[in-house]
């Protein structure tokens, strides 16, 4: 891995405003750079310190468009001065997109290739990070399937990008637009004969039913998406946790005891990590027990609930265990006192 010494030395020359004489700090570039995402765009910035570390050590390669014009800005310097250098792999889509003969397996692949990267790095990051290099993606995406006259992989892809944006829109509390996405990842899985990308796209509009409180929306959906036997076992036993959440909330204590126990049984046999699909690679034992924690709370079980979070969070990665999508583990686990910031410091 190559560090990035362009954006460092950047940094390094322009003038901290907090500290005369010391240069800008990796915290005060970043809340620079949020602040120009405010002003300019309209939509908070989302970088810190430790996100900055992961540019200038080459973690990552290349932020998105408008986090490039911000650092251009802030730092009066070009994408090539900051070492910001086109992906060659997003340069090959274009030209697909451009000449639809080359939109061949290898450049379908590589734009899976680029979303696999866009999903960890909101791990890292969050929602509204990654949120404008995904909508791009999605319309480069949606060309190719187009203009491939709608091949099943193209198509399959084009439904996994959906399904996505339709996640990233529900973080963002955005939820007639996640609809929307997830309406179209749901059609798109169909016409691929895709029940993997199917039945996800259906679970996270079971999700948005859920958050919303509308719980017999969301135990359809959530019994659509269980339908299809060809998913992976992670997506099925998350599938299960779900149904015993929402029918804890709909007080049908037994039904949500029984699918408790389905998804206990799912887990114990959990597969490989490496063997899941690239697209439920969260699908681990360590994430599926912190859901565990949801349906207890729901159950009025508050002791095992907590423990489990804790039990969770202590067995993820560590970013994850940091990561925006990982919020509602830490409040579950009482992660939110003073002891508990300490905590997540020491993960850091």
């Amino acid at each position: 891995m190559v560090g990035n010494d362009h954006l460092k030395a950047a940094r390094h020359a322009a003038e901290s405003a907090r500290v005369p004489g010391e240069h800008m700090s990796r915290a005060e570039l970043a809340e620079r750079v949020n602040a120009w995402l405010a002003e300019h765009t309209g939509r908070p910035g989302a970088l810190d310190r430790h996100y900055l570390g992961r540019l200038e050590r080459g973690q990552i390669q290349r932020p998105g468009r408008d986090y490039r014009a911000a650092f251009r800005a802030v730092l009066g310097a070009t994408d090539h001065d900051l070492g910001f250098a086109p992906d060659p792999r997003a340069e090959r889509l274009r030209r697909a997109a451009r000449h639809p003969r080359t939109a061949d397996a290898t450049a379908l692949s590589q734009a899976a290739d680029m979303l696999s990267t866009v999903r960890r790095l909101e791990d890292e990051t969050s929602a509204s990070a990654v949120l404008p290099s995904v909508a791009a993606h999605a319309e480069l995406v949606n060309h190719l399937a187009e203009e491939s006259k709608h091949t099943a992989e193209a198509v399959g892809l084009a439904s996994e990008v959906s399904q996505y944006l339709g996640w990233l829109k529900i973080a963002r509390e955005e939820y007639g637009h996640a609809q929307a996405h997830l309406d179209s990842a749901a059609r798109l899985a169909m016409e691929a004969d895709d029940p993997q990308r199917l039945a996800t796209a259906l679970s996270f509009s079971a999700y948005r039913a859920l958050l919303l409180g509308n719980y017999s929306q969301a135990a359809n959906l959530n019994r659509a998406s269980l339908r299809d036997s060809r998913v992976d076992p992670g997506l099925r036993a998350y599938g299960h946790l779900q149904g015993a959440e929402i029918a804890a909330h709909q007080e049908d204590t037994r039904t949500a005891t029984r699918m408790l126990t389905q998804a206990d049984r799912l887990i114990e046999n959990a597969p490989d990590p490496q063997e899941l699909p690239d697209g439920s690679y969260w699908h681990i034992p360590a994430v599926l027990n912190g859901h565990k924690g949801f349906v207890l709370h729901a159950l009025g079980d508050t002791e095992q609930a907590r423990q489990a979070a804790r039990e969770s969070l202590e067995a993820m990665p560590e970013a994850w265990a940091r990561a925006e999508w990982a919020a509602g583990h830490r409040v579950l686990a009482g992660w939110e006192s003073e002891a508990a910031t300490q905590r997540i410091r020491e993960l850091d």
